[in-house]
């Protein structure tokens, strides 16, 4: 599991859980005109449990407001325009809520050591 892993998974998270529940080992669906497809493993629902997790415990209503659009699929745009932040403010608070998947992802084993030292310090 890498950090770009995760995004994707955040990214089509309603076309993902739509596929766990169907019990479907991935998820096919069009963007534009492409196909895409989601192989939807053990640790693709392990990502998804802990995105429910985080969210059972977050207490600020804004940063539930910004976990309940990112499952429903809904553009950056629209989620910027429901919460009370700037565009900056929006992209470094998903950006934090994407790292903390990565770090609990981290603490269940998921990711190799490998791919955390090949992580680009910035």
């Amino acid at each position: 599991m890498t950090k770009d892993m995760v995004e994707e998974i955040v990214k089509r998270y309603p076309y993902i859980i739509r596929a766990v529940k169907e019990g479907r080992d991935a998820a096919v669906f069009s963007i534009g005109n492409r196909k895409m497809r989601i192989a939807v493993g053990e640790e693709t629902k392990a990502v998804c449990s802990i995105i429910e997790e985080i969210r059972e415990r977050e207490k600020d209503r804004y940063i539930l407001k910004m976990i309940e659009g990112l499952k429903r699929g809904e553009s950056d745009v629209a989620i910027i325009q429901k919460v009370a932040w700037e565009r900056n403010a929006y992209y470094e608070r998903k950006k934090r809520f994407i790292e903390k998947i990565y770090k609990c992802c981290i603490g269940r084993h998921m990711v190799a050591y490998e791919d955390i030292l090949a992580e680009e310090i910035q």
